[in-house]
């Protein structure tokens, strides 16, 4: 499918590894001029070059999800070199491993801050520009914890609440100004975040392929074109919506 993302500028935050990279990479794959971001500059520099070495169109740019300052400069960095916004997809944030009785405060804000206020922060910033262009597309990273099914990770959970219900109300602010504003839920995902909680413990991931209606364990590839539907107009009439993408996990 020809998504036409051809000139459409898109930010990826979250974008040097994991389920962020894999957005980035289908995104510009589509066509988009990809702005990788991430705390990790050195790691978003690297997955720019190997996009640009395919003739893709990619930059990196350091980013602080939580920081109104970084995203300040991040978007005068990008209309000084590409052009006004067109995407944002909000894809960083931090893993979890602490359950109900060792949560402690720090930990409690870390997962907020992390996932809630940076979308937050990321959403504010882009609106103006988008509200004044009248066109834009936010797809926001929730997940299916967002619908109580962990007992282990509340933190994590509880931020992802935050989101699916800001983004819901989000999209009815911004739909009359022509933009587009959804999130993507996966389940559990094979990534480096993930096998670093908790996929690396013995028997985890047999036990998750078991747990799984669809018999296997999700991969970033299975997230991101999600994302990059969603980033087109081929979805203009999609307005708040959940994507679930999590196996048949919800299910259970």
């Amino acid at each position: 499918m020809d998504l036409q993302l051809n000139g459409r500028v898109a930010v990826v935050t979250g974008a040097a590894s994991g389920m962020g990279r894999a957005v980035a990479v289908e995104l510009a794959s589509e066509g988009a001029m990809v702005v990788a971001a991430d705390l990790n500059l050195e790691g978003a520099q690297l997955v720019a070059a190997a996009l640009t070495d395919k003739g893709f169109s990619c930059v990196a740019v350091e980013l602080d999800v939580t920081s109104r300052q970084s995203w300040t400069a991040l978007l005068a960095e990008v209309a000084a070199g590409i052009g006004a916004v067109d995407i944002v997809c909000n894809v960083a944030g931090p893993g979890a491993k602490t359950g109900h009785l060792d949560t402690d405060d720090d930990e409690w804000q870390r997962q907020v801050s992390g996932h809630l206020n940076g979308v937050f922060i990321g959403c504010q910033s882009v609106l103006p520009g988008m509200i004044e262009r009248r066109y834009g597309k936010i797809i926001n990273m929730c997940s299916f914890t967002a619908h109580g099914v962990s007992a282990s990770i509340p933190g994590y959970g509880a931020a992802f609440g935050g989101i699916l219900a800001y983004t819901k109300d989000l999209a009815r602010f911004a739909a009359p100004h022509n933009i587009n504003v959804n999130c993507v839920s996966p389940g559990n995902i094979d990534t480096a975040m993930t096998r670093d909680g908790w996929l690396e413990q013995p028997g985890a991931l047999d036990g998750l392929r078991q747990n799984t209606p669809i018999g296997r364990v999700g991969q970033p590839e299975d997230i991101s074109g999600w994302f990059a539907f969603l980033a087109s107009d081929r979805a203009q009439h999609a307005v708040g919506v959940e994507v679930n993408v999590s196996g048949g996990q919800l299910l259970i």
